[in-house]
């Protein structure tokens, strides 16, 4: 962990190499007037809007939208299965529930055409009566987006680990519902910040005071909402894919493991002071704490084991992270060279814009193994997952 000054209270990053943007916003991040004892950075961090990815900011009182992101909830699930790879699962059956996979669950920007559950089951399911800023379109779209993955870093992945056994992994969040809530209160935020004259390092890092800003518990019930949607929108997806498992192999267990966040806030204690904890792409690791931690398409992932680190806030990565933009990842290589990586690693992947393909390649991303190695005091690596078959956007 290295401990990076310049600013009014230190960053301590556990990333071996941040690019300048990230630091420039990790600076931002200890420079907030509202940040409590330090800002943290995880081993994958990378810009982002506001605050870097894989960043951690600990507040006195106080949200920061930008700082839990525009996909609030999103997260990742694993299921365990019964299967064995190359004995109960081989590769036939592995691209029959695959195709499934992918006629069963839109991808992208595509969402059902009808809805899979009436509105009013759609809100016992989430436990929650929708705030009163959530707007009844943002529901409407909501309740066609259920049970579907969206696009970008998101997927669907069947796995194994390193004794065969079969597992099943998804990447996703909040889809448009998030993005709406965080558009909204942001602007709130901005406006409500420069009324009272409060110094902003960024205005992406407005910030809206409980004790003072009666939008700040309007956010906080909204991110609710969207925290709750998101896992729903997770277990939605999981009943498709494990119907598509029993459809097309000899599937008698399918356990629903570990579902985990990494886009929210939550009020927690630490240094003395009960305050909000924003995590944007890193996962609360508390002791004991069971943790998922994806790797980039074609590479490892893994469940694991907080440690309750202190001075990260009890927190860990969320994932390899990004060292190319998209952009640039399309310049670098082909769509067609990666399907052919992928094909050599004995990797089958299917997407529904293949012309994007290598915008989530593993040479994109940092290395998933020294990512972990560099979290040795976050997280303990508990189970190693590589990837049979991959279903994105």
């Amino acid at each position: 962990m290295q401990r990076i000054e310049g600013a009014r209270l230190p960053v301590l990053s556990w990333a071996s190499d941040v690019e300048p943007e990230a630091l420039r916003q990790a600076r931002n991040l200890a420079n907030l007037e509202v940040a409590v004892d330090h800002a943290a950075l995880m081993p994958d961090a990378h810009s982002g809007f506001g605050m870097p990815i894989g960043g951690v900011l600990f507040t006195d009182g106080a949200v920061v939208p930008y700082a839990i992101g525009v996909d609030i909830g999103c997260g990742v699930h694993v299921a365990r299965t019964n299967l064995v790879w190359d004995d109960t699962l081989n590769p036939e059956k592995l691209r029959r529930i695959l195709r499934q996979i992918q006629r069963d669950v839109p991808t992208g920007f595509a969402v059902h055409r009808k809805p899979a559950v009436t509105r009013g089951r759609m809100l016992d399911l989430i436990g929650l009566e929708p705030p009163e800023a959530i707007a009844a379109s943002w529901l409407d779209r909501a309740l066609l987006s259920l049970g579907t993955l969206g696009g970008g870093n998101h997927f669907l992945e069947i796995q194994r680990d390193d004794e065969n056994r079969v597992y099943f992994m998804l990447h996703s969040g909040s889809r448009n519902l998030g993005k709406q809530i965080c558009d909204l209160f942001a602007k709130r935020a901005l406006q409500v910040d420069r009324r009272a004259g409060r110094e902003l390092p960024d205005p992406e890092l407005a910030y809206l005071r409980f004790d003072a800003d009666e939008d700040a518990s309007r956010y906080w019930d909204a991110m609710t909402f969207a925290l709750r949607w998101a896992e729903l929108n997770r277990r939605q997806m999981m009943d498709r894919v494990e119907a598509a498992f029993r459809k097309h192999a000899s599937v008698h267990r399918f356990d629903r493991l570990v579902d985990v966040h990494h886009n929210y806030a939550t009020h927690e204690e630490h240094a003395g002071v009960l305050g909000v904890v924003h995590r944007k792409g890193a996962v609360r690791a508390a002791a004991g704490d069971s943790v998922l931690i994806p790797g980039s398409m074609g590479t490892a992932s893994y469940i694991g084991e907080g440690l309750g680190n202190p001075d990260a806030f009890e927190t860990c990565q969320h994932g390899a992270g990004r060292v190319l933009g998209r952009n640039a990842a399309r310049r670098a290589k082909t769509s067609a060279e990666v399907f052919a990586e992928m094909a050599a690693w004995g990797i089958q992947f299917i997407s529904n814009e293949p012309k994007t393909a290598a915008e989530e390649a593993a040479f994109a991303y940092k290395d998933i193994e020294s990512v972990m190695a560099q979290s040795a005091d976050l997280v303990r690596p508990v189970t190693r997952l590589r990837p049979l078959g991959v279903v994105k956007g």
